[in-house]
């Protein structure tokens, strides 16, 4: 892992007042009731019975997910990273829709990376319309908490990147990314106005990011995160169509503390008419289904 890894990433996360533990040289954070490992998706998070049961005591969470690395044997096809390794050149792609779509992307919009002062003081109204887009329980935070969420990265250049991409001097787009050294660049945070879309601002965000991290940087490669199974997955579906993005399979497991593990035990058998009812025990069922059919 990184050099910066795991300390500056945890003096980050404390500024934030954001959940997060050290476990076994590993930091996990906690979103929501979940608590997942945070780092390079190609690292084995495997953690002792004893070390499970610390994290979700200090973090507070119901349930614990951990991942093993990356597997070439395909054993766990079920679970996981969508990843980009290689930087295509436009010349170099293979659809001519897709060309066509960058060279106008990239006439269209200009991309570099901002300050998060920048992004702080104009980066809202991009935030806030994004989830016009989208069906779901996430709701947009106020101002006040976007901008503070943003200006706690000052002076976390090493570790966090924020890129935007501007359409007539506008901003459009942006992307707030983790690095871990020469090992990972995670797209942490992704938004785009609607109105900008079809201007081709994603197809320009994204070609010049890869060509950043992966030509320039030499980063082994870019990660849009694991598997959604919350949300729909139109946006990793277009970069494995669009950029070369690659599903990475890694084995997972998931650990509950009590009463929890004895209700998603009782309750497996009724997951479909269950998750009907409410998205995230939808979501808690379907890892569990996923971690049963990799121990299996």
């Amino acid at each position: 892992m990184s050099k910066p890894y795991p300390d500056r990433f945890m003096e980050l996360f404390e500024r934030r007042r954001e959940p997060a533990a050290v476990v076994h040289g590993a930091i996990f954070k906690l979103y929501g009731r979940m608590v997942v490992p945070f780092g390079p998706a190609e690292a084995d998070y495997t953690l002792p019975p004893e070390d499970v049961s610390r994290a979700l005591r200090s973090l507070g969470g119901a349930v614990l997910r951990t991942t093993n690395g990356f597997r070439s044997d395909r054993t766990a096809p079920e679970w996981y990273a969508v990843i980009c390794r290689t930087f295509t050149p436009i010349d170099k792609v293979s659809s001519s829709n897709t060309r066509s779509k960058l060279r106008r992307g990239l006439r269209n919009c200009e991309v570099r990376t901002v300050p998060c002062g920048e992004l702080a003081r104009t980066g809202y109204e991009v935030y806030r319309r994004a989830f016009d887009r989208y069906v779901g329980p996430d709701v947009p935070v106020a101002p006040s908490e976007f901008e503070a969420h943003i200006m706690a990265t000052e002076g976390f250049d090493d570790i966090v990147d924020h890129w935007g991409v501007f359409c007539d001097g506008r901003l459009a787009g942006y992307s707030s990314n983790y690095v871990f050294g020469d090992t990972e660049a995670a797209y942490s945070t992704l938004k785009f106005h609607p109105d900008h879309l079809r201007k081709y601002s994603s197809y320009a965000l994204f070609h010049r990011m890869n060509e950043y991290y992966l030509r320039e940087r030499g980063i082994g490669y870019v990660n849009d995160g694991f598997r959604s199974i919350l949300h729909g997955t139109e946006l990793q579906d277009f970069l494995q169509r669009n950029f070369s993005f690659e599903r990475a399979h890694t084995g997972i497991d998931a650990f509950y503390r009590l009463p929890y593990r004895v209700f998603v035990r009782v309750t497996f058998p009724f997951r479909t008419l269950i998750g009907k009812l409410d998205d995230r025990a939808r979501a808690v069922y379907e890892l569990e289904r996923v971690a049963r059919a990799t121990r299996a």
